[in-house]
């Protein structure tokens, strides 16, 4: 095989897919700041760990690190380094699809990962129900950060936001420009880092989705529309919230009184 061969099949082999969501990071500072935000000897999982720029780091500080990959490519790439690297596990598949069996399974006190930009906002509805003892460090396009850490009356407030802090703290640890991947996206992207915060959540995370979901259905309307049928408004005062508020205008704790009212129902 000449040169020229082997550089065209080592491209093909790190190439980024775009029906993937692929964008692979590259930027050497971020990816220091990324592994340096995970306690050294941590169990980690990382997610869609693609050629490894932050797998590598990962690997050299973890006491073990579980790689989930769904790329045929990356993932073969990585079962052959686990066999000389005992402290490595590989899952291959679709992360929506082995996420929780792999995080019941490793134990993790940590999870890392470039979330694929078309899994973004399910993904994080699942993780964000996942308790660590150690936390999460995600990236994300900046848009979809900026709806994560955003606080109650924010235009960005929604669902993802009032999920994320059900068990965890929430906050952007760096933003980058497209320029730190390859290939670079068209949009902006941040790393956020949840920290648990160890408070005792007062509903199921389950009924939480459920009541946010329904909440935020029609963020135009008040609390109260969004619910019609469901409680009356002598309900909602009943638990200390204004019927006449709109979904962005509840922070969690209100989120979480209106989730247990409705699962106490």
């Amino acid at each position: 095989m000449t040169n020229d061969q082997t550089n065209t099949q080592s491209a093909n082999q790190n190439h980024a897919k775009k029906a993937l969501g692929q964008h692979f990071l590259m930027d050497q500072q971020a990816i220091r700041r990324i592994a340096g935000a995970i306690d050294d000897g941590a169990d980690i999982i990382e997610i869609g760990p693609g050629p490894g720029a932050i797998t590598e780091v990962l690997l050299a500080r973890a006491s073990h690190l579980t790689v989930i990959e769904m790329d045929d490519r990356f993932a073969a790439r990585w079962q052959q380094h686990a066999r000389s690297h005992p402290t490595l596990s590989v899952v291959h598949g679709d992360v929506m699809k082995v996420l929780e069996a792999t995080v019941a399974d490793k134990q993790p006190q940590w999870i890392a990962g470039n979330l694929p930009y078309n899994l973004s906002g399910p993904l994080t509805a699942t993780l964000a129900g996942i308790p660590l003892s150690g936390g999460m460090v995600l990236m994300y396009q900046r848009e979809v950060a900026e709806r994560i850490c955003a606080g109650p009356g924010s235009k960005t407030y929604g669902g993802l936001s009032v999920l994320a802090r059900h068990f965890y703290d929430v906050k952007r640890l760096l933003t980058l420009p497209p320029g730190a991947f390859s290939p670079p996206p068209k949009v902006h992207s941040a790393v956020v880092v949840l920290t648990p915060h160890h408070r005792t959540p007062p509903c199921d995370y389950s009924i939480l989705q459920q009541t946010v979901r329904k909440g935020f259905a029609h963020r135009r309307k008040t609390i109260f529309n969004n619910f019609r049928g469901v409680l009356d408004a002598d309900a909602f005062t009943a638990i200390d919230i204004n019927p006449g508020l709109r979904p962005e205008q509840l922070d969690y704790t209100a989120w979480a009184r209106l989730a247990l009212r409705l699962q106490n129902n």
